[in-house]
């Protein structure tokens, strides 16, 4: 553990958007404060969260609201450091606000004398010019920064600052225990055929004519019986796109299941349920790392480039869809499906082996941490 600095600094203060029921995000926080309590005590990590009681008590750390700036100042005082947690956070898709925030936040960590990590993010998109300048200007303060993919790190070297490429920490999850209900489900799905996982969400340009085509070419190209596993992992995003696949699907004679994902407390219990699909086709990041973090083979839809980043790096396929109607979707996603649950076996071994390299770049995350506690 770390003992008490000279100046009475011993606190870590995690930032993230965090406390919002996003799968992915809360998956990141599970991991990194996982690595934490190996360097500090509990008592130390202090979360800000948009639903403080809730992260506090999955996580057994403090919490504090993630909008009560002036406490959080208050409490920089005592911080040793000050981590600016992983996932997207400089980015400016729907506004500017989000790198004002989360910039705003390095500062005031930076004024008070705190240390400052970026911990495994991504950066961008930024698209206004202001966005850019904020973020250049805000990272030029930290004292370490790591990055989880080759173009944040190419964008910091183009504006002259130093970061690591390590990995998204979610790599190194570890996978939780399903509640007794779940697994009943899980078994009776599997024991009638192929267990398909599908995480759909809303934007991104895959449309519901897009959804209702992804549903008659499972139709017409899985021959064998084969459940489809909805999973919401951002529910107030996720919840109405899946249920117009239902809708389409079950039309068409196909068979879904949606496990009570209320039962699951914890992003862990989320990877051990992926765990269970033969594939995945997938549009959000984190459906597709937990995945194949589980060696589950993958078809992604790829409306961002971080999408896009994972299945090159994995050499997994992708459902083109983008500037396409869906009657010209059609051939190419039932020749890539097809193709894809023929080779299954061959698709995991692909898997494990990029899979060693990206656990291995993740690790490097909790060493830069133990470092930075170690000055």
């Amino acid at each position: 553990m770390t003992e008490v600095s000279k100046t009475g600094r011993k606190l870590v203060v995690v930032s993230g958007y965090y406390g919002f029921n996003n799968l992915g995000d809360e998956a990141i926080l599970e991991e990194l404060v996982s690595e934490l309590k190996t360097l500090v005590a509990l008592e130390d990590i202090v979360v800000l969260s948009q639903d403080p009681n809730a992260t506090a008590n999955l996580y057994g750390v403090k919490a504090i609201n993630r909008w009560q700036i002036s406490k959080i100042a208050g409490l920089m005082g005592q911080t040793k450091l000050f981590i600016s947690g992983g996932g997207g956070l400089f980015q400016d898709t729907g506004s500017i606000k989000s790198v004002i925030y989360y910039g705003g936040l390095i500062n005031i960590a930076r004024m008070a004398g705190a240390k400052v990590m970026v911990y495994a993010q991504g950066l961008g998109p930024l698209k206004a010019q202001l966005s850019k300048i904020l973020t250049r200007q805000t990272f030029r303060r930290v004292s370490a920064i790591a990055v989880r993919d080759p173009g944040s790190q190419k964008m910091l070297k183009d504006w002259h600052i130093d970061s690591t490429l390590t990995g998204d920490p979610v790599w190194l999850l570890t996978p939780g225990e399903l509640p007794e209900s779940i697994v009943r489900d899980l078994g009776r799905a599997k024991e009638h055929g192929k267990l398909l996982a599908l995480s759909l969400r809303a934007g991104g340009g895959f449309d519901s004519e897009h959804i209702a085509c992804l549903a008659n070419t499972l139709i017409k190209t899985i021959k064998e019986p084969c459940t489809v596993m909805l999973l919401p992992l951002q529910k107030n995003q996720d919840t109405e796109p899946l249920a117009y696949f239902r809708e389409c699907y079950q039309k068409l004679g196909g068979k879904t299941l949606e496990p009570d994902t209320s039962l699951l407390k914890l992003p862990s219990q989320w990877l051990a349920l992926l765990g269970a699909a033969d594939l995945l086709i997938g549009m959000r990041l984190h459906s597709l790392i937990m995945a194949l973090s589980a060696e589950v083979p993958v078809i992604g839809i790829a409306y961002d480039p971080k999408v896009k980043a994972v299945m090159e790096e994995f050499n997994q396929p992708i459902l083109p869809y983008q500037s396409k109607s869906a009657a010209d979707c059609a051939p190419i996603w039932q020749t890539t499906i097809a193709q894809t649950l023929a080779n299954l076996q061959s698709g995991k071994l692909a898997i494990s082996k990029t899979l060693t390299s990206v656990k291995s770049g993740a690790c490097q995350n909790q060493a830069i941490i133990a470092k930075m506690l170690a000055q």
